[in-house]
C-alpha cells in the first residue's frame, strides 16, 4: 500500500494475515493483490472505497472485501479511522478447518460488523504481537483469534458465538483472570482430577493426553498443531474444547504452570531471578517479570521477600 497524505499507522505480520490500521487522511493508489483477500472496516468515520470501478461510500460497522486480483483503493478524512485485515486462506465458519485451502471463496462484498468489538480486539492482538518477544504458541493463538472473528463476521454468525476464542488472546485481562486462580497449586489439582479415575473419567481421553504432553513438558516451546494433533482434533475444535476443560487457551496455561512452578522455586530454592527464568523457558527476564507480575499481584522479588 502506498501512502498519501499518512501512512499506515500500525501493521502487523502474520503467517498468511496482515493486519493494518490507519487513520487521519489517508489514502493509497489503485492496486491489486495477486493472492490476497483484503477485508476494509471503517471503524470511525467515513471511508471512500473504489473497487472494480465502483465507488462505496462506507461508514464506520460497513466494510467490504476485495477479493484477489480485484483493483481497489480508499481514502479517509482526517477525523476516520479504517482496520484493514488481508488473509490468503479463507477461514470459512471460523471453527472449523476449511480443507479449501487454495481455492478461492466467493464472499458478499459489503460486510457488516461492531466496530466497537473489532477496535477491541485489534488494541488486543496489537498489543501480544508488538510484545518484545511473544512466544510461538502465543502468536498461533492469535493467528487462530484473527481467523475466528474472519470466519465468523463473513458467515454472518453472531459475533457473540465466537467471544471465548477472540477473547482467548485480546490482551492481558485475560490471562489475569485466569491466572488469578490457578496459582498456588490450582493446575496440578487439576490435572490431577484429570487424570485420576475420578471425574478424570469422564475426560476425553485424548484431552488428557495433551495435558499430560503439557504438563512433561511445559518449559519447552509448544505449539497448536501438536497439541490439536494429540487431541485428535481441529485447531478451531481443539482450542475450543481445551477452554471448555480448563478455563484457558494453552498458551495462559502453560504460562500459568511456568509461574506457579516459579513461585515453587522463589520459595524454596536460593536461585536468582535470571536462572528460573530461562529455567522455565521465558525468552528474557522482562518477559518472565510480566508475567509473574500479571498472574500474582507482585514482582518475583517482592513474592520472594514475602516469603
Amino acid at each position: 500500500m502506498s501512502a498519501g497524505e499518512e501512512t499506515m499507522e500500525l501493521n502487523m505480520m502474520l503467517n498468511g494475515l496482515e493486519l493494518w490500521k490507519a487513520s487521519g487522511g489517508f489514502t493509497n493508489e489503485p492496486h491489486v493483490h495477486d493472492d490476497w483477500y483484503q477485508v476494509t472496516l471503517p471503524v470511525r468515520g467515513q471511508c471512500h472505497l473504489v473497487q472494480e470501478q465502483h465507488a462505496y461510500p462506507l461508514k464506520a460497522g460497513l466494510g467490504i472485501i476485495a477479493h484477489p486480483r480485484m483493483e481497489h483503493f480508499f481514502e479517509i478524512g482526517s477525523d476516520s479511522a479504517v482496520i484493514v485485515i488481508k488473509f490468503r486462506n479463507p477461514p470459512v465458519g471460523g471453527l472449523e478447518d476449511s480443507g479449501r485451502q487454495g481455492a478461492q471463496t466467493e464472499f458478499r462484498t459489503t460486510q457488516t460488523f461492531d466496530p466497537v468489538e473489532i477496535s477491541r480486539l485489534f488494541r488486543g492482538w496489537n498489543a501480544i504481537l508488538l510484545d518484545d518477544a511473544p512466544e510461538p504458541l502465543q502468536i498461533q493463538e492469535t493467528e487462530l483469534a484473527v481467523e475466528t472473528y474472519l470466519g465468523r463476521m463473513l458467515t454472518g454468525q453472531p459475533n457473540g458465538s465466537n467471544r471465548n476464542l477472540t477473547l482467548a488472546t485480546a490482551g492481558t485481562g485475560a490471562a489475569r483472570s485466569v491466572g488469578a486462580g490457578l496459582v498456588c497449586g490450582e493446575l496440578q489439582n487439576l490435572y490431577q482430577r484429570t487424570s485420576s479415575n475420578g471425574c478424570g473419567a469422564f475426560i476425553d481421553p485424548h484431552l488428557r493426553r495433551v495435558l499430560e504432553y503439557i504438563h512433561s513438558d511445559y518449559t519447552s516451546p509448544m505449539d497448536i498443531e501438536s497439541m490439536a494433533s494429540v487431541a485428535h482434533q481441529s485447531r478451531y475444535h481443539f482450542m475450543r474444547s481445551f477452554k471448555a476443560l480448563t478455563g484457558s487457551t494453552p498458551y495462559q496455561y502453560v504460562l500459568n504452570l511456568r509461574v506457579e512452578e516459579a513461585t515453587r522455586r522463589l520459595r524454596h530454592t536460593t536461585d536468582s531471578v535470571t536462572t528460573i527464568s530461562f529455567g522455565l523457558g521465558f525468552s528474557n527476564v522482562s518477559q518472565f517479570y510480566r508475567a509473574f507480575q500479571r498472574v500474582t499481584g507482585v514482582t518475583p522479588m517482592e513474592y520472594r521477600n514475602q516469603m
